[in-house]
């Protein structure tokens, strides 16, 4: 899919960054599901995100896989910690793709904790308290 978006033309496109917690919990998806991932975005009428390790490419299902953003480019090198943020370039494919880049973050990352939960669901939905060592 990331070839697929070099033949678009792009509107514009700025360097921005992902947030260490919201770039964490997509790597861990692709670990435990696999690359690619496509999830549909509930509220975004027509509208699909496709996950890979080297590109988050939002689409519109509606009109065959148009793309209206693409995060890519992520700098994971450039990060000492996980819970820095990542440098990447965002692209933008449609005039009003800004107005829905919070939205589509969002929503991804609650449709991948669905996911993974469906996949991989908790015991009980408890955490187990750590045990202290004995001196």
């Amino acid at each position: 899919m990331k070839s697929r978006i070099e033949d678009v033309p792009k509107l514009r496109t700025i360097q921005t960054q992902i947030e260490g917690g919201r770039f964490n919990q997509v790597k861990l998806g692709l670990l435990r599901l696999g690359s690619p991932i496509r999830l549909a975005l509930t509220g975004l009428r027509g509208m699909d995100v496709v996950v890979e390790d080297k590109a988050w490419i939002c689409v519109d299902r509606t009109l065959y896989d148009l793309p209206i953003l693409a995060w890519t480019d992520f700098e994971t090198a450039a990060r000492c910690a996980i819970h820095e943020p990542v440098p990447c370039r965002l692209h933008y494919y449609h005039v009003h793709a800004d107005l829905i880049v919070e939205t589509v973050l969002s929503t991804l990352l609650s449709a991948l904790a669905e996911r993974l939960h469906e996949k991989f669901p908790l015991a009980d939905g408890t955490v187990s308290p750590l045990r202290q060592r004995k001196p």
